[in-house]
């Protein structure tokens, strides 16, 4: 007992004279060595242990260490560091690049590089600059940030489609959206499924050198998404929230009430002298107390728009974790439209052994979209814009009567018909913003995971499955309204369902080897399986009973009950190989090979192969080089490659044949199937074949940089509906392959400067895009873009670009009765103050003839500029983006500067308008006889539709010191998107691509404004949180 007291004295004397192990509280700054420039997201572990953390927006980290403990700085592309921590608390750490350039990860096809390995032209985009910009897609947030991506929405309408056309249009009926990759599966309208939120980075293959390894799929190149996933170090809170307001911009001037009066009496005066039959003159009695209302700013409103994320990761050195959720909730800028999205995600990846890793990625989602007709004069089925009705309505009818009820017919409201004369017999577009009962609900879900299994010698093989489900429902009701129930008599209800799923399997073989620490090779081998299948099933009835909602129902409708199913399914089996050899990472030198098999195509045909070869040479690692020390890099790529497209209606090789026809035999009447579409069994691959020639320069510590890519792309064997004489029958014609070929050529450039300084830094990033656009053979015209009965603005034909206008030229007005008599003729009774059109072709008549190339909706120029900056805590963004040198035609004008019914006009045509000799040579006289010759799809209706725009501009402070409250970072910011727009476009918005009309048309149809829903402006206030 006493050995062992003596024990115990002896070790507390001991342990009294060591120091104490506090626990030090330690902060610090990891920067960028040469550059100064924070590091964000980079990993600060304890060695030993999993505790750990990362460096916030401005590379700023704390954490709470014993002392005499190790920590461990890493980020990817740069040497880590360890750091004995003894006594200090502040830490300024400084890392030194890999190599004199950046070695960044770019996700390539199936795998990745460094960005300094890279021989194709590929785009990256971080999610710092997708999330600036309040938007419900990734793709509208993509828009302007890649030199040679062309984004524009159909509409401005909440839940509209987008269009991403990479370098030009290649193909004049198939589709020419790119191919989306998330997380190694392909995925369906990706980027309107998925928030921006959720996006980590953005890669764009834009050439064939880069794009080929996804083959058949490739032509119109792809778009590569990485989601965000766990990191390791102490678990995170997330929290992300944009709250604002949206509203309209610049909207078209119109007459008022008394303007109108004028041009009307003006116009039935002149008419009147000519005619037996006499328009009513608006004096009198039939003079009242008119009111004067601005349709148009009444279907618009202040509209709220608020999103919110929150998210939890975190992990250890062998495990990490995400999950996060979205909710999106935008109200339309036009009365009754809305979109509503919410989003799941969550992201596990581990490594079981040193041998093995796996991940599972689960993202699923709901949209709810309320819609009105946005586009178009309702010939495609779904109703005249509501905008359109709103540039047509007449200023003297009130929007409700006394009882507070929309009006519809002024006849209804001034008590005599000669008033729909007067006033015009279109719809209350008011009334059509409550009573369009249209919603689309989409439900969507992508699972996918993957085994990364690490073999001797370099070897290692990466498999990966997923599964794309979506599925959409279209919900109509046409409601009865209107002056005597004149709109929708009938009510009807229409039901779709759509389903699709995508199964996904690939497997890669990869390898690398360095032999003789100068030569490095990496090859991957691998196959790729992909089923769809896809279900619609779709129901229409009529004559509801009781229109109250709750009992609007399939079932519920007494007549015209009409249910059809459809099912159908593709398959594409492929096998490919790539392999890169560089020397001593001074010469590139890479191939890619793919075989794809589709079910698209008939038996003999479903096989095609798909190549590309590119070269390298980074100058700078030549010896003499190495006394330019400005020059950090200094690199030449070249590629030339072929790939393919194969997005033609499924079952395109053969003969369809459809039931509830009628045949007439020994005089009764019997019910068949009659052939409705010819099939082609000869139909093979679209082919693009590209070469791409790049430059990229970096200088002075990386700071300043270009890249500039030339590309020359031309396709051949197009996938088109045949053209057929009337008397083939009533068959849709079929699919051929095109002896033709279309050219996309142009310039994509990229320029930026960058500097840090010890308080702050600024970065200007500059992108731009040329492209020309040409048909360069093609058998006969196709003529798209209807803009009357019969009448089409577009023409595709060989030597002009896909989509062109072929129109009238307008000569001016007619001034007298002499101009009129010596120039050529355009019809019976023109007279002075009509539209002159010139005879292109000299022969005295004015006829289709005399239609000419006057211009394209495809832009010459896209360009993005961002500027950003940050002092002491505070941070400020612009990014603008334009569009430049293409046309629109705004066939809305046909109407309100063309004089039809009694529709209002605009306050441009009521100042130009032809009075008299002299008094204007853009504008004619007022005259409903005189439509005939004065509305015909001329260049009097084309505009220029370039703009240049502020897309955003966000202004923004990181508190400090907030770790005393236990939250590592919390930045308010204020943003503004869309604030002002600089274009000669006359229109609402000259941001559009196709009108519902002519949607099944596609790009051979682009740029024609039917009264288009415009893009919306915002401000929003908002907040990044994480704990």
């Amino acid at each position: 007992m006493m050995k062992k007291a003596l024990l115990i004295i002896l070790f507390g004397c001991i342990a009294n004279l060591l120091p104490a192990q506090t626990p030090l509280e330690i902060s610090g700054t990891v920067k960028e060595a040469g550059t100064g420039e924070p590091l964000i997201g980079v990993t600060v572990l304890v060695v030993g242990t999993d505790s750990g953390t990362t460096t916030d927006i401005d590379g700023k980290f704390s954490l709470t260490v014993p002392q005499n403990t190790t920590l461990r700085i890493s980020y990817i592309g740069f040497t880590a560091k360890e750091i004995l921590v003894t006594e200090q608390t502040t830490l300024d750490v400084y890392l030194e690049q890999e190599s004199m350039v950046m070695d960044e990860l770019v996700v390539v096809g199936y795998s990745v590089q460094k960005k300094r390995d890279v021989l194709g032209a590929i785009s990256k985009v971080e999610d710092k600059d997708l999330t600036k910009t309040p938007v419900a897609s990734a793709q509208q947030a993509l828009q302007g940030r890649v030199a040679g991506v062309n984004v524009a929405t159909q509409t401005g309408a909440p839940g509209s489609p987008i269009a991403v056309r990479i370098r030009g249009v290649g193909s004049i009926n198939a589709s020419n959206e790119p191919l989306y990759i998330v997380d190694g599966i392909p995925q369906e309208g990706a980027l309107n499924n998925i928030s921006p939120n959720e996006i980590e980075n953005i890669t764009v293959l834009k050439d064939a050198s880069s794009a080929a390894i996804y083959g058949s799929r490739a032509s119109n190149g792809v778009i590569l998404i990485t989601t965000k996933s766990g990191r390791t170090g102490e678990a995170r809170i997330s929290y992300n929230a944009q709250l604002g307001y949206q509203f309209h911009g610049r909207l078209t001037p119109m007459a008022n009430t008394e303007q109108y009066i004028e041009l009307y009496n003006q116009a039935a005066t002149a008419d009147n002298a000519a005619s037996i039959v006499k328009r009513q003159l608006i004096q009198g009695d039939w003079v009242q107390d008119f009111p004067d209302v601005n349709h148009l700013e009444e279907i618009f409103r202040i509209a709220p728009i608020h999103s919110h994320e929150l998210s939890f990761s975190g992990g250890n050195e062998r495990t990490q974790y995400l999950i996060s959720g979205t909710l999106f909730k935008q109200d339309g800028i036009i009365k009754g439209t809305d979109y509503n999205r919410y989003s799941m995600r969550s992201n596990v990846s581990s490594d079981v052994k040193d041998w093995l890793k796996v991940s599972l990625n689960v993202s699923g989602g709901f949209s709810n979209n309320r819609l009105v007709s946005s586009s178009g004069d309702g010939y495609a089925g779904e109703g005249g814009s509501v905008v359109r009705y709103a540039l047509f309505r007449n200023p003297a009818i009130p929007v409700y009567d006394e009882n507070e009820k929309f009006v519809d017919l002024p006849s209804e409201y001034y008590g005599n018909s000669v008033y729909n004369s007067f006033f015009g017999d279109g719809y209350s577009p008011e009334g059509l913003c409550v009573n369009t009962d249209r919603t689309r609900k989409i439900k969507s879900l992508l699972v996918s995971g993957s085994v990364l299994l690490t073999l001797p010698a370099n070897f290692f093989v990466k498999a990966t499955a997923g599964n794309d489900y979506n599925d959409t429902e279209m919900r109509g009701f046409n409601k009865t309204w209107g002056t005597a129930n004149r709109i929708n008599s009938t009510n009807s209800l229409d039901v779709s369902t759509v389903k699709q799923n995508t199964w996904t399997v690939n497997t890669t073989l990869n390898h690398s080897i360095t032999i003789r620490d100068s030569h490095n090779i990496t090859s991957l081998l691998g196959g790729e399986a992909i089923r769809n299948t896809g279900s619609g099933l779709y129901a229409t009835e009529s004559e509801f009973t009781n229109a109250d909602p709750n009992f609007v129902y399939l079932g519920l409708g007494t007549t015209k009950k009409n249910n059809n199913q459809t099912e159908w399914s593709s398959s594409l089996l492929s096998f490919f190989a790539n392999v890169n050899y560089n020397y001593k990472q001074k010469y590139y030198l890479s191939g890619i090979v793919r075989r794809d098999g589709s079910s698209r195509f008939s038996q003999g045909n479903r096989w095609g192969t798909f190549y590309s070869v590119s070269g390298g040479w980074n100058m700078e690692e030549e010896e003499f080089m190495k006394q330019a020390d400005n020059i950090d890099k200094l690199k030449i790529r070249v590629g030339y490659g072929a790939i393919g497209n194969q997005n033609i209606p499924l079952y395109s090789y053969l003969d369809r044949f459809t039931p509830n026809y009628y045949y007439v035999y020994g005089g009764n009447s019997y019910d068949g199937f009659a052939q409705s579409l010819l099939g082609n069994e000869d139909l093979k691959w679209e082919t693009s074949s590209q070469f791409n020639a790049g430059l990229d320069m970096e200088f002075f510590g990386n700071t300043f940089g270009i890249t500039l890519d030339y590309y020359y792309k031309t396709t051949k064997d197009m996938l088109l509906p045949a053209s057929l004489p009337p008397s083939s029958g009533l068959a849709g014609p079929p699919y051929l392959n095109s002896t033709g070929n279309v050219l996309n050529t142009g310039v994509d450039l990229e320029i930026f400067y960058r500097r840090q300084f010890n308080d702050g830094g600024f970065n200007i990033s500059l992108n731009a895009g040329y492209l020309y656009n040409q048909v360069r053979d093609l058998e006969f015209p196709y003529y798209g873009g209807r803009v009357d009965t019969g009448v089409y603005a577009t023409k595709t034909e060989s030597g002009y670009p896909i989509g062109s206008f072929f129109l009238y030229e307008m000569a001016g007005i007619f001034q007298n009765e002499m101009e009129v008599l010596t120039s050529a003729y355009q019809g019976k009774n023109i007279k002075p103050g009509d539209v002159k059109y010139v005879d292109q072709d000299g022969n005295n008549i004015i006829d289709a003839n005399d239609r000419v190339y006057a211009g394209s909706s495809i832009p010459m120029v896209t360009t993005g500029l961002n500027i950003s900056g940050d002092y002491k805590g505070f941070d400020i963004s612009l990014f603008f983006q334009g569009a430049f040198g293409q046309k629109i035609f705004s066939q809305v004008n046909y109407d309100i500067e063309g004089f039809y019914r009694g529709f209002n006009v605009t306050q441009r045509y009521y100042n130009e308008h032809w009075t008299g000799e002299g008094t204007s040579n853009t504008q004619p006289r007022a005259s409903w006889v005189a439509k005939a010759n004065n509305v015909r799809a001329s260049t009097r209706f084309l505009e220029d539709g370039s703009y240049f725009r502020l897309k955003n501009i966000q202004l923004g402070y990181t508190i400090p010191n907030t770790k005393k409250w236990h939250i590592d970072n919390i930045r308010l910011y204020l943003s503004g998107t869309n604030l002002f727009t600089i274009t000669n476009y006359s229109g609402l918005d000259p941001e559009m691509t196709v009108s519902t009309n002519s949607a099944a048309e596609g790009d051979i149809a682009n740029g024609i404004d039917w009264g288009t829903y415009p893009v919306a402006r915002s401000v929003t206030i908002g907040l990044n949180l994480t704990f």
